[in-house]
């Protein structure tokens, strides 16, 4: 783990050169002075936290924005590597790919169905959309007295305010995509 003051300088640097601004622009939009933030960008200052808040409100960004470390160009996900949750006695195969991550608002997974196996889910909270992309196979969908069958390439969005069920109706096994996106 980067010191912070490092992660901070270099979160800062980018943003205001992603922004084309020069650290005039920047204390103007901040509040903070030129110097200490030439001196954060270099990190030579240890910024208070008061003043990181004035330069994430500033910039218009998440104060965890200025003190993450930088994530890769790339990441690379095998499933060997994905979190694997198995249910209704192995029929039903959940892997994590990208967990949830406030910065993101969203989660990817992927399901995996056996034969005629089916999984119950439960209502999600206010704000969150369900996205389907069956990769493989036919999918059932039903929230309530809705019923649609999704098939390889076709793909679904709802509110899952309700429980629903995926269900393979296919005599092999089944493969779908699923991102959950957090509005709130």
């Amino acid at each position: 783990m980067k010191e912070i003051n490092s992660l901070i300088a270099g979160n800062l640097k980018l943003l205001r050169e992603d922004r084309h601004l020069s650290l005039n622009d920047l204390s103007n939009l901040t509040g903070v002075s030129k110097s200490m933030l030439s001196q954060i960008e270099k990190g030579e200052a240890n910024p208070s936290v008061g003043t990181i808040w004035k330069i994430a409100d500033g910039l218009k960004v998440s104060f965890t924005s200025l003190i993450n470390e930088e994530r890769d160009q790339m990441r690379i996900v095998r499933k060997s590597d994905s979190y694997e949750v198995d249910q209704e006695d192995g029929k039903y195969r959940l892997f994590t790919y990208f967990p949830y991550d406030p910065m993101r608002k969203f989660e990817i997974y992927v399901i995996e169905l056996d034969s005629k196996s089916e999984h119950k889910s439960d209502a999600h909270f206010k704000g969150v959309e369900e996205y389907v992309v069956v990769t493989k196979g036919k999918l059932e969908v039903q929230m309530g007295n809705m019923v649609n069958v999704l098939e390889t390439d076709d793909a679904a969005i709802f509110v899952p305010d309700k429980p629903h069920v995926y269900r393979n109706v296919s005599e092999d096994q089944t493969k779908a995509v699923i991102v959950l996106y957090y509005s709130e």
